[in-house]
């Protein structure tokens, strides 16, 4: 029988283990999974990886698109506003730098 004990739970759901490298997934109903955790074998619980600052900035940047931005760009420049520049700095505030 296949040693499933450092595979850990994908997600709160439960139905699905994944490796250690993440590179495999397979569903706790799997004949071989399910043996093992009627042995009264428990994979590790799911923990969400925690983001950069960097990819939760990128995650707020990306909620406007390019030609939005280029659009909020132009019309500051054009009607002498700083709507782009404070968005910009509202999410840096809110997401420091955390390195």
């Amino acid at each position: 029988m296949k040693d499933f004990s450092n595979w850990k739970y994908t997600s709160a759901d439960n139905d699905v283990i994944i490796s250690p490298d993440g590179r495999s997934s397979i569903s706790i109903a799997d004949a071989e999974v399910a043996e093992w955790l009627d042995d009264g074998n428990t994979p590790a619980s799911y923990v969400a990886p925690t983001k950069t600052y960097k990819e939760r900035r990128a995650d707020e940047y990306n909620l406007k698109s390019m030609g939005e931005q280029f659009g909020m760009q132009y019309d500051d420049a054009k009607n002498s506003t700083t709507t782009w520049i404070d968005w910009q700095t509202e999410i840096k505030v809110r997401i420091p730098n955390d390195e």
